[in-house]
């Protein structure tokens, strides 16, 4: 999806009426969506206790609306509006329904945007703070990385990689493990569908998991 660059977007109606309509399209294909297999393999790894968290970098929050408790949504969510100001927050369904109530009502010194970084806009530096505790205390990183490696991925591999823990990256094989530059021998890259990497965690943790 486009986002718009944040000052335009804050500054400029016509910018905000474009993305609008852009989003509620994205936004009614996304309400329409059921958990896939592998989101519901998620919740389930999620509640063993050797799991410390799930960072998830995906925007739908459809993990989140279905119980996840361990869960730090890197990317946001597009589900509810807040203002940067002072936190006020409203529901994406009365955005879309009063296309015009932009301003924040709360403090009337901003513009509500979707819980989503636009172009300018850094991730929240809480969820940062919270994804490298995490990646500071686990002893292994597991990476759902399809064919891409983005470069806030190859940030958290670093962190654990200088702590001497391991981390498995699950790709297709057009993801080619030539092009990056790791040195440690505690990084695998393990060509195999992450329904069926999920289904061996499932199977390991058995009981643990409730």
């Amino acid at each position: 999806e486009l986002r718009p660059e944040i000052r335009k977007f804050r500054s400029d109606e016509d910018t905000r009426r474009v993305f609008l309509e852009d989003f509620i399209k994205v936004f009614k294909q996304t309400g329409s969506l059921e958990l896939s297999s592998n989101y519901k393999k998620v919740l389930q790894i999620e509640k063993a206790n050797e799991i410390l968290g799930v960072i998830n970098l995906n925007i739908d929050g459809l993990l989140k609306l279905n119980g996840a408790q361990k869960l730090i949504e890197l990317e946001g969510n597009i589900s509810w509006f807040y203002c940067s100001k002072c936190g006020m927050d409203k529901d994406t369904n009365l955005i879309i329904q009063n296309k015009d109530e932009f301003a924040c009502n709360s403090c009337h010194k901003n513009i509500l945007k979707p819980s989503i970084p636009f172009v300018g806009q850094e991730f929240s530096q809480w969820d940062m703070k919270d994804s490298w505790m995490m990646l500071n205390s686990c002893d292994n990183l597991i990476i759902f990385a399809d064919n891409f490696l983005s470069p806030v991925t190859i940030s958290f591999i670093d962190i654990v990689e200088k702590r001497m823990k391991n981390t498995k990256i699950i790709c297709s094989e057009s993801l080619n493990s030539d092009i990056f530059d790791f040195s440690s021998n505690n990084i695998d890259f393990i060509y195999e569908s992450s329904d069926l990497f999920l289904d061996s965690l499932i199977e390991a943790f058995g009981d643990n998991i409730i």
